[in-house]
C-alpha cells in the first residue's frame, strides 16, 4: 500500500471515530445530568414523629454552625461561592409563643425597618405562627441568640420564622434569615413549606 494511500485511509477511519467518540461524551453527560434531576429532590424533615416539612429541592442541606440547630439548609440566588444566600434552621425549642415572636422581631433596626402581620394558622391538629421582619439585622455569631457572642449587623435582611405547636404543646422553630430580595422571593415556598406539616 502506498504512502498515499496509508494517509487516506488512517484520515478515514479517525473520522469515522470522532462521531463515536461524541456520542459516548453526550452519553455520559446526559446521565450526569440524569443524576443532577435526581439528586434535586425535596427532603423531608421529621417533626416530633407527629408530622413532617417537605423541604423545597432548592434548598441546599448543609452543616448546622450551632449545635442547638437540628437541620440547616442554604438557600442561594445564582451561582458562585459570593453569590448571595440565605440560611434557613430548624430546631425544637421551648418559650412563649409571643414572647419568641417579640425576639425575634427585636433583632432587626433601622429606618427601614418593617414588621407584618402574625399569621395563624392551623394545619390538621398543628398551629402555626408565621411572622415575616425586615430591616437591618443583628446576627449573634457563636453558639445561638443567648451564646454572647460579638453581633454583627447585616443590613437590608429579612427573616421568615415560624413557630409549630405540636398538639401536645411543643414547639418546633423554622426561621430563614438573608438578604431581603431572598426572603421574598422565597416567601412562598417557605410558607407552602410550614403548610405541609400536616401532610
Amino acid at each position: 500500500m502506498s504512502v498515499l494511500n496509508r494517509f487516506v485511509l488512517k484520515n478515514c477511519v479517525v473520522s469515522l471515530a470522532l462521531p463515536a467518540c461524541m456520542l459516548v461524551v453526550f452519553a455520559a453527560s446526559s446521565s450526569v445530568q440524569a443524576q443532577d434531576a435526581d439528586s434535586a429532590k425535596p427532603v423531608t424533615v421529621d417533626v416530633f414523629g407527629a408530622g413532617s416539612l417537605e423541604v423545597p429541592a432548592s434548598f441546599k442541606k448543609t452543616t448546622p454552625r450551632s449545635r442547638i440547630i437540628e437541620h440547616e439548609f442554604s438557600v442561594q440566588e445564582g451561582e458562585g461561592d459570593d453569590a448571595p444566600s440565605a440560611r434557613l434552621t430548624m430546631m425544637a425549642a421551648g418559650g412563649d409563643v409571643k414572647a419568641n415572636i417579640d425576639r425575634w422581631k427585636g433583632q432587626f433596626s433601622g429606618s427601614n425597618k418593617k414588621i407584618g402581620e402574625t399569621e395563624e394558622k392551623k394545619y390538621g391538629d398543628w398551629e402555626t405562627h408565621v411572622i415575616e421582619v425586615s430591616g437591618d439585622f443583628s446576627e449573634r455569631m457563636g453558639g445561638g441568640p443567648f451564646s454572647g457572642g460579638r453581633v454583627v449587623k447585616r443590613e437590608d435582611y429579612g427573616m421568615l420564622g415560624a413557630i409549630l405547636v405540636h398538639p401536645e404543646g411543643r414547639k418546633y422553630f423554622v426561621k430563614l434569615i438573608g438578604p431581603q430580595s431572598l426572603i421574598e422571593s422565597n416567601r412562598d415556598a417557605f410558607k407552602k413549606m410550614i403548610a405541609s406539616i400536616d401532610g
